[in-house]
């Protein structure tokens, strides 16, 4: 929300809110509120965080799927340290891939139409056809 937008809702000017701001002691205050809620949700985030632990020990020890449980040790065994980033590299691509940056163009070279019969064919002769 913006403080223009604010203001609004409230029932003041802009000009009215940055006389406040301007005023240490409505600083403060402004701090001291800011800081009760963060403090509420952290103590949230605790709770939300033992419930977490709960359902994993139940996933852990109750799953039918041994994938499952196996991925709840480890979460465990990691002290609920989860790696932020999962990357899964498929290695059976036979063709590869190629990323093309922002702004990169690809450039792709076919021989012209009179040459493709003189060039001798790489997949015949590499015995991948």
């Amino acid at each position: 929300m913006t403080i223009a937008a604010a203001c609004a809702e409230a029932g003041m000017s802009p000009q009215g809110y940055h006389k406040a701001m301007k005023r240490p002691e409505v600083r403060d205050y402004l701090q001291t509120v800011q800081l009760e809620f963060i403090a509420s949700i952290e103590a949230d985030k605790a709770v939300y965080k033992a419930r977490a632990f709960e359902v994993g020990m139940d996933l852990m020890l109750n799953s039918k799927s041994e994938a499952v449980r196996a991925r709840m040790v480890e979460f465990f065994a990691s002290d609920g340290k989860v790696s932020a980033v999962s990357v899964h590299i498929d290695a059976r691509q036979s063709h590869g891939y190629e990323y093309v940056r922002p702004g990169q163009q690809v450039v792709e070279i076919r021989p012209i139409d009179g040459e493709a019969e003189a060039l001798p064919n790489l997949e015949t002769k590499a015995g991948l056809d």
